[in-house]
């Protein structure tokens, strides 16, 4: 078959692993299987996505302020995230993570509320839902395509064994991969806006500094 490219080139790996028929299409299902295949491949993908961070599925926007969404408490602007969003990476030049100051933003209804106001718009790093299959890493093939024949064992009665094996082949692979997307990282470039800095010091005069 090759490198995959499509939904059901992935589908049919998965397949193969479970020992069943290889299918033709997932976007009109007419067998079973490709109705099986049709209802896990989807989810199984974003759960993917929510959970490794692969360079192939990060993706840089500005997004301006919704001119409909107003927050009802807390926050004064709201911003529509776009619509291939998956997972918040960085909002303008500040990494989402353990050291990311809380009541910077929050993210509901499909949009980021914060108390941002630039007019340039609000600068987003995010992981998106790639479309193109043959752009994706290959070690992301195989988490989904082992993820994927794991969720879908059940519906072929397997052995526990199998299903055992399968799911463990699939932890084992999330540990390699989790360590290869931590070895590609570039080092943290730490900047920080007026914007930013304005919301983090507030009224103290302080700026408090996370590295």
């Amino acid at each position: 078959m090759g490198i995959p490219t499509t939904e059901v080139d992935i589908c049919n790996l998965a397949l193969d692993r479970l020992g069943q028929r290889s299918i033709a299409s997932i976007e009109t299902p007419t067998t079973e299987i490709e109705e099986i295949c049709a209802r896990h491949y989807p989810a199984t993908v974003r759960e993917m996505l929510r959970r490794f961070i692969f360079n192939f599925s990060k993706k840089y926007a500005v997004v301006t302020k919704s001119a409909t969404k107003t927050p009802a408490f807390g926050y004064t602007s709201a911003y529509q995230l776009p619509n291939d969003f998956v997972r918040l990476l960085a909002l303008g030049d500040i990494a989402i993570n353990d050291d990311t100051p809380a009541g910077l933003y929050d993210m509901s209804e499909g949009h980021v509320f914060t108390d941002a106001a630039d007019a340039a718009g609000l600068k987003l790093s995010y992981v998106f839902d790639d479309p193109e299959i043959s752009t994706w890493d290959p070690l992301f093939v195989r988490l989904v395509t082992l993820h994927l024949a794991a969720n879908m064992a059940y519906k072929f009665t397997l052995k526990n064994t199998i299903i055992r094996e399968i799911r463990n082949d699939a932890d084992a692979l999330a540990m390699t991969a989790a360590a290869v997307a931590g070895q590609e990282k570039p080092p943290r470039r730490i900047e920080r806006s007026k914007l930013i800095t304005a919301r983090r010091v507030g009224s103290t005069g302080t700026d408090p500094r996370y590295y």
